[in-house]
């Protein structure tokens, strides 16, 4: 009897770890899009010119829900905010006066597509940075 219960016992441990790791969380497998276009948003994004500040302009379908979320090197989350599923055309101002250099990510996304923009701001200037910047110097 005893023998009959720990082979229950051990077949039901199994079983459980079995389905417990099979109900892990899926991994983040959102497309990144090209161009700045996705099926459901569009994005531009420009320098204010002589200043700190980066507008923010995006098209989108209505019904959809979009995030945004700026991140400094670390990952730490400057700034997020969700664009409601009943407007269309949105934007906004990032103002980068008051924020210390450095690398940021701008991550704009919706639950299937992303588009992700690196931003590289030091003492004069603030840019958005190419996927490859050569740096020279003497």
């Amino acid at each position: 009897m005893r023998k009959l219960l720990k082979s229950f016992a051990v077949a039901a441990c199994g079983f459980i770890l079995l389905n417990v790791s099979a109900v892990a969380l899926p991994v983040d497998s959102k497309t990144e899009c090209k161009n700045n276009s996705c099926e459901n948003f569009k994005v531009g994004m420009y320098r204010v010119k002589n200043t700190l500040t980066m507008n923010l302009l995006m098209e989108k379908q209505k019904g959809e829900r979009v995030q945004i979320c700026l991140r400094n090197s670390a990952g730490k989350v400057v700034h997020e905010e969700t664009v409601s599923r009943s407007i269309e055309k949105f934007g906004r101002k990032f103002n980068f006066s008051e924020i210390a250099d450095g690398r940021y990510t701008l991550e704009i996304s919706d639950d299937s597509e992303r588009i992700v923009k690196n931003i590289n701001l030091s003492t004069n200037d603030v840019s958005e940075s190419t996927a490859r910047t050569l740096v020279a110097m003497n």
